[in-house]
């Protein structure tokens, strides 16, 4: 039987990588412009109280798997319900996200070889991963974790030469709204995408630790570090040039250019992005299995793995037929599908399990439940 545990430091780098992912070579809160950076702010804002419902949800089920804590938090059959929607969207995620990488590496790359290629040898990586398990993903998250930050810092530190801090000012010259509207944008991706670790709770709480522990760090240095790069790509781009852009900060890169010596770096943020994208596939398709598995009454979601992988072959070529609409559907301000997973449903199940919890601990003091 495979480890169901991961230790907290491998835990907060796989909650890092699954946020900065796919997104951070995206032109993250664009319609905000030179004032992103306050998006990201009021963003972190926002969205902290709903990652202490995630971690709360996850601390209520006392590290049990999905399939026996979501049944006596919600019900039999309101908990099916549930699993069926998250692995509908956890499903929906993956292929989204395979088909980013498609489009990224074929539009920055490899322009002749068809998406369909490299989403089935995607998917084959991810069908390895996915079957290995949480475990294996979370030591693999803590390796890339060194790797990713030390190539994609030293490439910011190396393009320090091209910022302009002009390019932020005047602040907020187009009023509050934009700022607003690209917060929204950052909640519904990529921060709120942490949604799905609900269904993995059980790996990240043991009797000694929390999800908090996990998904509080891990999602606070995700959204710095994002909003870091995204501040640097307009200082180096010029908002016009980050507004316009499909991969701002794969052109921000590609301005490096140290003595003739040190130039075409951004060829490592390919590599990052990669790395970035397989784990956050891996992690979808894993929730997808377990929720669905639930959903359907089995105990073991292994054998549901291989069709829901390459699944995601056809359906990455459905959801985003081209660079464009990968961007639009990237970038846009939000979605009410994303809005029901990922702030409704949560704020439902919490509630509905906090009265369940607390009319259960009546009931073993010997007193009436009044419910």
């Amino acid at each position: 039987m495979m480890n169901e545990s991961v230790p907290e430091r491998q835990g907060i780098a796989l909650v890092f990588l699954f946020i900065v992912g796919d997104s951070f070579v995206f032109g993250l809160a664009r319609w905000a412009g030179r004032d992103l950076w306050l998006s990201f702010l009021v963003a972190i804002v926002l969205a902290s109280p709903l990652i202490l419902v995630y971690g709360r949800l996850g601390s209520l089920m006392h590290g049990q798997p999905f399939s026996e804590a979501l049944p006596r938090l919600l019900g039999k059959w309101p908990s099916r319900l549930v699993a069926l929607t998250y692995s509908a969207y956890a499903w929906r995620l993956g292929c989204f996200v395979t088909g980013d990488i498609t489009n990224f590496v074929q539009a920055v790359s490899l322009p002749d070889t068809p998406q369909v290629v490299m989403a089935f040898g995607y998917a084959i990586l991810v069908l390895w991963a996915v079957k290995e398990g949480i475990e294996v993903l979370a030591r693999f998250s803590s390796v890339m974790i060194i790797v990713v930050l030390l190539i994609l810092l030293t490439a910011l530190g190396l393009a320090m030469t091209e910022v302009n801090l002009q390019e932020f000012l005047p602040i907020m010259y187009d009023g509050f709204w934009p700022v607003l509207q690209g917060a929204f944008q950052i909640l519904d991706f990529p921060l709120l995408e942490t949604v799905l670790f609900i269904g993995l709770a059980n790996a990240l709480t043991t009797k000694k630790r929390s999800a908090y522990k996990v998904l509080i760090p891990g999602f606070l240095l995700a959204a710095f570090f994002l909003m870091l790069f995204a501040s640097a790509s307009v200082a180096i781009l010029g908002e016009e040039a980050y507004m316009t852009s499909y991969f701002p900060v794969f052109m921000s890169t590609a301005r490096i250019d140290i003595a003739l010596f040190l130039t075409r770096l951004e060829a490592v943020v390919g590599v990052t992005f990669a790395i970035g994208t397989f784990l956050k596939i891996s992690v979808c398709l894993l929730v997808a299995s377990k929720t669905l598995a639930h959903t359907l009454g089995f105990s073991d979601y292994r054998f549901l793995v291989t069709p829901l992988v390459l699944s995601i072959i056809p359906g990455s070529q459905w959801f985003a037929k081209s660079i464009m609409e990968m961007e639009q559907s990237a970038t846009k301000i939000v979605g009410f599908t994303d809005v029901v997973v990922q702030v409704a449903l949560p704020l439902v199940m919490w509630i509905v399990a906090e009265i369940r919890m607390s009319k259960e601990r009546k009931n073993k003091a010997g007193k009436p439940s009044g419910i």
